[in-house]
């Protein structure tokens, strides 16, 4: 009430129909039509899944999820595979098209060459005589040239000279005036600067100063006035003063004037720096007057050097103009040369052109021969290979997506799975329309050769399954995270990527995150190994990819911060264990891929081994040879590239790309040695493989074995044992069998040695109950392996027919044929080999005999045989000789004529025995594999501690698996004491708080050679990690672990028990003794000899002793018998017996015997104190006064009838040490006070035991080759169901009389009892009815099949009562078919006594609670005669008559005689009831003498005839009867209620005995509601 649940169902076929047609609304497929059948086919696909996934569950028991997630990213992959794949395609199909096409256009154009090549012979001689004519004209007018070039070369150098002298001359004039030019430049620029004002200035002045006086009167002289202030007043007034200066003809200077400037230059003061300081406008006037005087002197040495210029220039021009003449003439003589020339060359080059076109036509038809010759194979080849490519282009929508659809969906199925799915989908293709390949595979479309010859020199096993699975791991666009509890897949990944920096992380690894952080950034792959069933929310980012663009760099956040994201990073991820259970969260966000080892892959890697052993030559030439044709193949793969990739880029003509020819030409040579080379080797590989397969009986054999040694981790946890382990053990046994010549003779051995030796190494870890299933197992799957049992015969010896009720056959009459019998012969028909069985009952003995044992279905001398001597069949085939099963089997003859004993294989014979003599199963099964494999697979291995030592080192520790009341310490001590290592032994009991002692000892141990035993592991389940990973720890490359170091370990069967250190450690089973004989030996061997001969009462005291002993034995055995032993199984152990003996110890001291002490305090308080049911406390009492009571003393007295048992009259140890050892091996149920019938229970125990342990571990139908499913068998057995009980019990249409009130107001109490069980059948009704109508939903897909549905199918299927409607009913041990029956016989017996009234008698077994029913008839009694009713008990009377159920319900729906019939001879009793219905065990009842008496043989639970319970006040039952309690099941233990008794008892029930109580008790004897058939 404080949240709300939102509910999130599957997505409907509408909604992911929806989804798939809008992803694919812009997608170009080629064909629009196609859109609509893609999209539905997703959704069938997704749909296909889901149910595959249940079915998957069903029968493996494995889980896989698909979610919306799953099914978007089906569409995703598809669209990107399909652009791929389609861009893949295509351009390889454009390649090789080219390189076929340039071939083709090649074949043409040698055709138009040799034409062209005849056409140009006789052009080629005419145009080498045109160029011979021009060459010689040519030669000519050359020398002609030669003498006019010579001499314009002559004058040229005249001219030169001329030229030169010239320049030499104004080179010199020039250099003179450059000093004067830049004076003038200067003065210029000075008088530019000067304006009017300046002018205005100077002109003020009336009396100037002296040196502006100078400056004006040097201006006047060079103007030519005179030189005093007045003139130069005048001057300065003229307004063109400036420009007058400027351009002043400063070239033509008179003489004169320059005289009367002198005294002005060479006065001192007349200088611009001192003019300044008088006036700045003179100063720039004083610069000019300077630069004139400089410029004119310069000039009178420059004029004669000009005019000296003058002429030469004259002279250079005259002698330039002829030089021009002659260069001229010369000019147009090389003009026609060149003209001539460029004939010449012309004509050159189109012969030149002429002779290279013929050269190299030639070449071309050269390398067109070459081409078209190495080609031509190819040129087929490449034809097929276009062809090939156009049917994948034309057929990749469909292909594609059944590739895209594997990847996406079926990694965690295994193969049979995966087969079916594809199967289906490609049957749905083509129903839709869409173009798919017939042979379509995942490898096929997504994988090539050469890629997968790389993976398997890697490590990857050579089975189609595992090369699925390297695509799925290479292909998918999520990470991968790999079941592999073999670890191949973890070998294949460290060798593929060990080459690019693998880094190996586990989730345990302190820095784990580091190492990832770092991968990512700089791109090597990690490999994550040990995932468990959750992942670390850390590796979310990067298992989503969740990278983001940031600053033109790609980044992923992983923990708190970005880092930079490598596209050339991997992740990969293994997970050890053999089924995990990933929930939908982990599956989306991986591809999750079953790497488990096939059996053919498994085959394959111990061929290997087998051969590497037996013939080490042959193994290293195959694998040499292997790697060369792989590499030769990859070579041949690279040429072919080449030379497609030369065709396809070469551009113009082909033929002219000499380096392409050359390359092709040397390619196809290189290609021809390597297909030779390869063709041999494949010849040799093939040979090679004929002699290997002679081996491969072996490995399959071997094959067969693990998957045997792998399934019975399910059986027991403790029973683990890695692929590796298997390995060295199988080549261990290989290396060291006995070695023979013959092969056929070594196969033998070999077959012989590796069956028995893992036999003997894995059974000594297995339980002593589950040894008979191991080798049993071992031999049917041996057998299976080699087709001589088949799966209907092995499917109906574990299940039987089918739970459905079938209608039979009418039985003959024949007087001894039963109706079991009968029904029996029925259902073995269903098996091939048993046609025939119901019509030779009747008519001849069928009888065969397996081992020790004859099953005899009718009796062998009847003489209503019509064929009591059936004709001989024919003989059998020649016996195997492939060494695969001794040849005991015969394949079924086809022709079945003959007696069943020489028709039937010995499986099949198995199967007579379960039918006939079901509870023999077990012993028949032992004589079974003894005959097909040997006796030695029926003992139990002998295990010596010093044996295991061997097999331990200082990092194998040693298991030791416990069962209840062993313990293995005290055989440890003895052991460590041989190998004087008693001071030097650490041992402590695990539990709470003492693992980090532990730990601390291995860790001191390790260093200094100690040994270490850990006991109890199974107590610190918290520390069980811890543990794990200090073992593994041993074998770290830096670990330094003493070579005298030793682990023991010792734990009960729990799952907390690390997997790892089972897989990779020596285990042992220790169990307490079985048997009286071994029980008795092992408390004598505990026993000093003072203590037991030295006693003052001697004889007695041995006596008493050993009585307590072989008392102790008895009650631990009788554990064997089940609930005829013991209600409740109470584990006594040797400690009770300790006790025992020492408060007999004490009470004897005085050498007096307290016989009510002795007795009271063992029976009621050492032994009597575990016992906490009533029942079981007086059994306990009885047994015990026959071993331990005054008469056992009496000297002849013996413990059983049979006189073998009793206590020796000796005082010596050795003497009682040497009788049990001559003591029976096997123990017969009169020593225990039993009926020989009791053996009957306990080996149908026994044999039920046997089947349930090995169907447990069985896929859940095992695949037949007809029939119907498991869907069919499920829903039909539902309908049936359904048909056979009706909606619901109604107390409205009861009698009026039976809820009337009497005159008291009180309604009678069988009423009320009446009332609350119709509720109780009512509510039973509605959950059967219910469940029912579910699971039929939920097989048509209706609605989801639930975890509780899945549990009511497999029920279904095992025959079995659903929990679900167990829960629900009332306590029954019946299989389901029987249950329904009696669930019908029930409903009918409440409903006819609503309908008719009170019957004449009650079927005690059909009311949910009995109990009820029987208070009410007491609380009636004390009503009727008002008697108080805790003061009430009842008297029983047996009566002679005999009443069943079914006779009553046949009666019932028969005529009202028949019912008259059954009632008749029944006395009405006034008071109690009548009761029908109860079965008896251990018991019968004698008609004749109306007492109980003892069973007949093999009649295991007789009826009890009526029996009339009548409710007396205070009565004392008649102490010769015996007081037999009456359970409503064979299971007897139920919970023990506030009464001390158990919930399933019901009542005690007198019997009259002519034997004494005790005699029945020691029996078991019982009565029982129900029975478990």
């Amino acid at each position: 009430n404080c949240c709300t649940i939102d509910w999130f169902i599957e997505w409907p076929r509408e909604a992911l129909l929806s989804v798939a047609q809008t992803f694919f609304e812009n997608v170009e497929l080629g064909d629009e039509s196609l859109k609509e059948p893609i999209a539905e086919m997703c959704v069938e696909i997704h749909t296909s899944v889901s149910s595959m996934a249940e079915v998957f569950y069903a029968e493996l028991r494995r889980h896989y999820y698909t979610t919306p997630t799953s099914y978007l990213e089906l569409i995703n992959l598809y669209l990107s595979m399909l652009q791929t794949k389609r861009k893949q395609l295509v351009s390889s199909r454009d390649k090789i098209a080219t390189g076929l096409k340039k071939l083709l256009e090649t074949n043409d154009l040698v055709i138009n060459m040799e034409a062209e090549l005849t056409a140009l012979e006789p052009e080629l001689k005419k145009k080498s005589a045109e160029t011979e004519e021009l060459m010689n004209k040519l030669s000519v007018d050359q020398e002609k040239a030669s003498e006019v070039r010579s001499v314009v070369a002559k004058e040229e150098a005249v001219a030169k000279k001329k030229a030169s002298e010239t320049e030499a001359i104004k080179d010199d004039a020039q250099k003179d005036l450059d000093q004067a030019l830049p004076a003038l430049q200067a003065a210029n620029k000075a008088l530019d600067s000067l304006d009017k004002s300046d002018i205005a200035e100077i002109r003020v002045f009336s009396k100037p100063p002296e040196l502006v006086a100078t400056v004006m009167e040097s201006i006047c002289i060079l103007f030519n006035t005179r030189p005093d202030w007045a003139s130069a007043k005048q001057l300065l007034g003229d307004t063109s003063l400036m420009k007058r200066m400027i351009e002043y003809d400063k070239d033509n200077i008179p003489e004169a004037t320059l005289k009367k400037l002198k005294k002005y230059i060479e006065n001192p003061k007349f200088l611009p720096e001192i003019v300044e300081k008088t006036s700045k406008a003179c100063k720039s006037m004083c610069l000019w007057v300077r630069a004139m005087d400089l410029y004119a002197h310069v000039c009178k040495t420059v004029e004669p050097k000009r005019e000296r210029l003058k002429v030469a220039e004259t002279e250079l021009s005259k002698v330039m103009a002829q030089l021009q003449e002659k260069q001229l003439a010369l000019s147009e003589i090389e003009a026609k040369i060149a003209e001539l020339q460029a004939s010449y060359d012309k004509s050159v080059k189109e012969k030149e052109e002429l002779t290279q076109n013929i050269a190299q036509t030639a070449a071309r038809l050269k390398r067109a021969a070459k081409l078209t010759t190495g080609l031509a194979d190819e040129q087929i080849r490449w034809h097929e290979s276009v062809k090939k490519y156009e049917d994948e282009i034309g057929n990749i929508v469909g292909n594609v997506f059944v590739a895209a659809a594997c990847v996406a969906y079926y990694g965690a199925f295994t193969s049979l799975y995966r087969e079916k799915l594809i199967r289906n989908w490609v049957k749905r293709c083509k129903e839709l329309k869409i173009p798919v390949s017939e042979d379509i595979s995942l490898i096929s479309v997504l994988a090539d050769a050469y890629e997968i010859r790389k993976w398997n020199e890697d490590g990857l096993p050579r089975d189609t399954v595992s090369t699925e699975n390297a695509v799925l791991v290479t292909r998918s666009r999520r990470w991968p995270l790999m079941i592999d509890p073999q670890e191949q897949a973890n070998r294949w990944v460290r060798n593929m990527e060990t080459r690019n920096g693998l880094k190996v992380i586990k989730l345990s690894d302190p820095n784990y995150l580091r190492t990832l952080e770092n991968a990512i950034r700089i791109g090597t792959p990690v490999l994550l190994e040990e995932v468990g069933e959750q992942l670390d929310p850390s590796l979310e980012p990067v298992l989503l990819k969740q990278t983001f663009m940031q600053g033109g760099r790609l980044l992923i956040r992983l923990g708190d911060s970005d880092i930079d994201y490598d596209k050339n990073f991997r992740f990969y991820m293994t997970t050890k264990l053999s089924n995990p259970h990933y929930l939908p969260e982990v599956c989306i966000k991986v591809t999750v891929i079953n790497f488990t080892v096939t059996k053919s892959g498994l085959e394959d890697q111990l061929l290997s081994d087998v051969v590497r052993l037996e013939r080490p030559d042959l193994e290293t030439q195959r694998n040499q040879l292997v790697v060369q044709i792989n590499k030769a193949k990859n070579e041949l793969r690279k040429i072919e590239d080449t030379i497609l990739k030369l065709l396809f880029e070469s551009t113009g003509n082909i033929l002219d790309d000499e380096k392409l020819i050359r390359t092709l030409d040397a390619s196809k040579v290189t290609s021809g040695q390597i297909s030779k080379r390869l063709a041999e080797a494949e010849q040799t590989e093939l040979q090679i493989s004929k002699a290997r397969e002679k081996y491969r009986t072996v490995a399959t054999r071997g094959s067969v074995m693990y998957f045997v040694v792998a399934t019975l981790a399910e059986v027991d946890p403790m029973y683990q044992y890695s692929l590796k382990y298997f390995n060295q053990l199988f080549n261990m046994c290989i290396e060291s069998s006995e070695k023979s010549n013959d092969l056929e003779e070594r196969l033998v051995i070999l077959l012989k040695n590796t069956t028995s030796t893992v036999y003997t190494n894995v059974a000594r870890g297995l339980f002593e109950q589950h040894k008979i299933v191991f080798s049993f197992m071992l031999c049917i799957d041996i057998l299976r392996q080699a087709n001589k049992i088949s799966d209907d015969e092995w499917n109906f010896f574990l299940r039987g027919s089918s739970g459905m009720e079938k209608e039979y056959p009418e039985k003959p009459a024949s007087p001894w044929l039963t109706t079991a019998v009968w029904k029996a012969c029925c259902d073995m028909e269903e098996v091939p080999a048993f046609k025939g069985m119901c019509k030779d009952i009747v008519s001849t003995p069928v009888h065969c005999k397996l081992g020790r044992w004859e099953v005899q279905a009718n009796p062998s001398d009847w003489d209503g045989y019509s064929d009591p001597n059936p004709p001989s069949p024919p003989p059998p085939p020649p016996p195997p000789t492939d060494g695969t099963a001794t040849n005991k089997e015969e394949a079924p003859a086809i022709n079945i004529s003959g007696h069943w004993d020489k028709r039937l294989t010995s499986f099949q014979k198995l199967i007579m025995v379960k039918t006939f003599m079901e509870e023999k199963v077990v012993f028949a099964a032992i004589d079974f594999v003894s005959e097909q494999l040997g006796p030695q697979f029926v003992e139990s291995p002998p295990v010596k501690l010093s044996t295991l030592y061997d097999d331990m080192s200082n990092i194998t520790p040693l298991v030791f698996v416990l069962s209840t009341g062993s313990d293995p310490m005290s055989s440890f001590l003895r052991f460590a004491k041989e190998m004087n290592y008693s001071e030097r032994i650490h041992s402590i009991s695990l539990g709470q708080g003492q693992g980090p002692i532990a730990e601390k000892m291995i860790a001191n141990a390790s260093k200094n050679g100690d040994w270490v035993f850990l006991q109890n592991c199974h107590l610190a389940a918290s520390w069980m990690l811890r543990m794990e990973n200090v073992i593994k720890g041993f074998s770290a490359p830096d670990a330094h672990i003493h070579e005298d170091f030793r682990l023991f370990l010792s734990s009960m069967p729990d799952k907390c028990f690390p997997v790892s250190v089972l897989q990779n450690s020596v285990k042992v089973t220790n169990e307490p003794p079985k048997g009286l004989r071994t029980n008795v030996r092992r408390a004598l061997a505990d026993f000093q000899t003072v203590f037991f001969e030295g006693h003052i009462l001697g004889v007695t005291w041995c006596k008493l002793v050993f009585g307590l002993c072989f008392f102790h034995a008895v009650i631990q055995e009788r554990k064997k018998f089940g609930p005829l032993g013991w209600n409740i199984k109470y584990e006594f152990n040797d400690s009770d017996r300790e006790c025992a003996l020492d408060n007999l110890k004490i009470f004897l001291e005085e050498g007096e015997l307290p016989w009510d002490a002795m007795t009271f305090i063992t029976g009621e308080i050492t032994y009597g104190g575990r016992v906490t049911d009533s029942w079981d406390q007086r059994c306990l009492r009885t047994i015990l006064k026959r071993f331990f009571a005054p008469h056992t003393l009496e000297e002849d007295y013996k413990y059983s009838n049979s006189g073998i048992y009793y206590s020796p009259e000796s005082d010596s140890l050795q003497m009682y040490k040497d009788y049990v050892e001559g003591l029976p091996y096997s123990d017969e149920p009169e020593i225990f006070g039993m009926h020989p019938n009791a053996n009957i229970a306990f080996q149908t125990q026994e044999t039920y035991a046997l089947l349930f342990t090995i169907l447990d571990v069985q896929p859940r139908m095992a695949s037949s080759g007809g029939g119907k499913t498991s869907d069919e068998i499920v829903y039909e057995l539902a309908e049936s169901i359904l048909n056979k009980i009706p909606e619901k019990l109604d107390l409205d249409r009861a009698k009026p009389e039976l809820f009337e009130a009497d005159e008291k107001g009180q309604i009678n109490s069988l009423s009320t009892v009446l009332s609350q069980e119709v509720d109780r059948f009512n509510n039973l009704l509605r959950v059967i009815k219910n469940s029912l109508r579910q699971i039929q939903k939920a097989i048509k897909g209706l609605v989801v099949m639930s975890e509780q549905l899945e549990k009511v199918y497999t029920s279904f299927i095992n025959n079995q009562v659903p929990s679900m409607w167990a829960n629900a009913a009332y306590p029954s041990m019946k299989p389901l078919s029987s249950w329904v029956k009696d669930l019908v016989f029930r409903i009918d017996f409440i409903d006819r006594w609503i309908e008719n009234g009170q019957p004449f008698s009650f079927w005690l077994s059909g009311f949910f609670f009995p109990q009820g029913f029987l208070t009410g008839t007491l609380q009636n009694h004390a009503r009727k005669y008002n008697l108080p009713i805790d003061e009430l008990s009842f008297h029983f009377s047996v009566l002679p008559k005999y009443l069943s159920q079914e006779e009553l319900y046949n009666a019932a729906h028969g005529s009202e005689q028949e019912m008259e019939a059954l009632q008749e001879g029944v006395e009405v009793h006034e008071d109690g009831v009548m009761v029908h219905g109860l079965f008896m065990e251990a018991m019968r009842w004698d008609n004749e003498a109306m007492v109980i008496t003892d069973s007949l043989p093999g009649e295991m639970n007789p009826p009890i005839p009526m029996m009339h319970m009548e409710p007396r006040r205070n009565y004392t039952p008649d102490p010769t009867n015996y007081l037999c309690p009456l359970y409503k099941t064979g299971a007897r233990a139920g919970v023990l209620s506030t009464t001390g008794h158990s919930t399933n008892f019901v009542v005690p029930v007198q019997l009259p005995s002519s034997e004494s109580q005790g005699y029945w008790i020691v029996k078991g004897a019982a009565l029982f509601c129900q029975l478990s058939e």
